[in-house]
């Protein structure tokens, strides 16, 4: 505070107003924490976010503050009710699913037993995210009934109608696998299945390998449900446990203020009655009682001037502590936001050879076609096959395969541009969308990748085992019109390729 020497008027300090200042950027530090950590997980959420950053950014009312703050908590209370109508489309989808298996399998008891246990699951059993993922789950539940219905029961390895449905169906169940990503006891079990399917399975398994799928996916989703439940529940009581302390800390700031300036008006008009006595005393006697009182008055003010310094120490330490409050609570959300990110980033990677998945090429190959149509820019679609990987398998084992499959994912990796994509399609075929090729450029570019394959020294356990690819290539044309197309093309060239004595390129355009 000071005292203009001219005028004599009184002008509050500004220290209580830099605590604020303090503690509003600390609350917009934190509220830049929590809109990366709640992005995307509700649209009214964020805005509400959104606006109480607005309202400290422009230096808002204490009331306005307030009433956002108080917005941000009742939007955040709503989010139980939010996940639960997610879950209730899940949950639809999962019993209708499971009741057409139910109306198709009436003449197996046991079966539409297990099916009734699935249907009795409780309702907080599955999360949004997974519910696609449920729903291809009952469809591949669905394919190996139809198999099971068809076969002769008969386990030969000709290329008959049941047999390519069985292999078809277990390529499906690993790719779904190696999409999902749970830790702990469920990434574990989920893997133990993939190596399952791996080993091959019989017909009859393969209904109780998608129970045990579901199960696990069932029982992970609400495991980490009920982690972010926990997390927001968290940001809940800091919330409501900050807000209070704000409110508090002003109203104190406040009232410090007030008291202050209050003290030096009094004081101000005590001095000036005092001048005015003295000034106009010519008893000696009067003048000392003059001075004496006001001594007396100086004193008392000193002493109501420690006591507010007093209380200005006691709203440094509730401030320090909110302040320290949302440091903690800053560094829990950046946490959450940092496992967030590496949980997203996982579900578009293949989590065997570490490329891009299936989910991630859909995206991408969706981007590339627009992109194109808008452009006309050059993109080279190739489907890539690993010639003869069964016999790999069979010979030397599926560690054998894995380790087969993550050393080409890396060379093919390591073998394009930063620009150019790459994902595992499945089994053991990648897809790579590669950019700016000149229809002359692709056979000398790709035929150098195939002898990049054809001449890795891959040996295991002291055997040499050659490793060689076909590549089936095409372009976008201008005859396309959805991204199927020019799919088809590369896989049929892909297929030319293989019949043709493998270990070639074959383009088609």
């Amino acid at each position: 505070m000071q005292i203009s020497q001219d005028t004599h008027s009184v002008t509050p300090s500004s220290e209580a107003n830099g605590y604020t200042k303090i503690n509003t950027a600390m609350l917009l530090a934190f509220i830049n924490r929590l809109l990366g950590a709640t992005r995307g997980i509700d649209n009214e959420l964020n805005i509400e976010v959104s606006k109480l950053k607005a309202t400290l950014e422009r230096s808002a009312s204490d009331d306005e503050i307030i009433t956002n703050i108080k917005q941000v908590e009742r939007q955040v209370m709503l989010q139980p009710n939010v996940l639960s109508d997610s879950l209730k489309i899940a949950d639809n989808a999962v019993s209708q699913a499971a009741t057409s298996l139910i109306n198709l399998l009436q003449h197996d008891p046991a079966l539409t037993a297990e099916l009734q246990l699935v249907l009795a699951e409780p309702k907080a059993s599955a999360v949004v995210a997974l519910q696609a993922k449920v729903q291809s789950l009952f469809c591949i539940y669905h394919n190996a009934i139809k198999n099971l219905q068809e076969s002769s029961g008969d386990n030969n390895h000709n290329l008959s109608a049941t047999a390519i449905a069985h292999k078809k169906i277990c390529d499906d169940l690993q790719r779904l696998i190696n999409e999902l990503d749970f830790s702990g006891g469920f990434g574990s079990n989920l893997k133990k299945i993939r190596q399952r399917l791996l080993q091959g399975v019989a017909s009859h398994e393969l209904v109780d390998i998608c129970l045990q799928i579901i199960n696990n996916v069932i029982e992970g989703a609400r495991e980490e449900r009920l982690a972010s439940k926990t997390f927001l529940h968290a940001i809940v009581e800091e919330l409501n446990n900050i807000a209070y302390k704000f409110d508090n800390s002003l109203v104190d700031s406040d009232n410090i203020s007030k008291k202050q300036m209050s003290l030096l008006e009094n004081l101000k008009e005590r001095i000036d009655i005092l001048d005015l006595d003295i000034s106009t005393s010519d008893n000696l006697e009067e003048t000392k009682q003059h001075v004496q009182q006001g001594l007396e008055i100086i004193s008392s003010s000193i002493q109501q001037q420690e006591q507010l310094l007093q209380d200005k120490i006691r709203l440094e330490a509730q401030i320090k502590a909110v302040q320290i409050q949302l440091e903690e609570l800053k560094k829990e959300t950046l946490l959450h936001t940092q496992r967030l990110e590496a949980q997203q980033h996982k579900l578009y990677l293949d989590s065997l050879t570490q490329v891009y998945n299936r989910t991630a090429l859909d995206e991408r190959f969706k981007l590339e076609f627009k992109r194109w149509q808008r452009y006309q820019t050059n993109t080279t679609i190739a489907m890539v096959d690993i010639d003869h990987f069964k016999n790999i398998n069979d010979t030397f084992g599926h560690i054998a395969g894995d380790k087969a499959l993550k050393i080409v994912a890396r060379a093919l990796q390591k073998s394009i541009k930063s620009a150019d994509f790459i994902a595992r399609f499945g089994g053991e075929e990648f897809v790579l969308l590669l950019s700016d090729l000149a229809p002359n450029e692709i056979q000398a570019v790709l035929d150098k990748l195939r002898n990049t394959i054809k001449n890795i020294p891959f040996r295991f356990k002291g055997k040499q085992i050659s490793i060689t690819i076909s590549i089936g290539v095409t372009q976008f044309s201008a005859d396309d019109n959805e991204t199927v197309e020019p799919f088809e093309r590369a896989d049929q060239a892909l297929y030319e390729a293989k019949s043709s004595g493998r270990d070639k390129v074959i383009i088609r355009i």
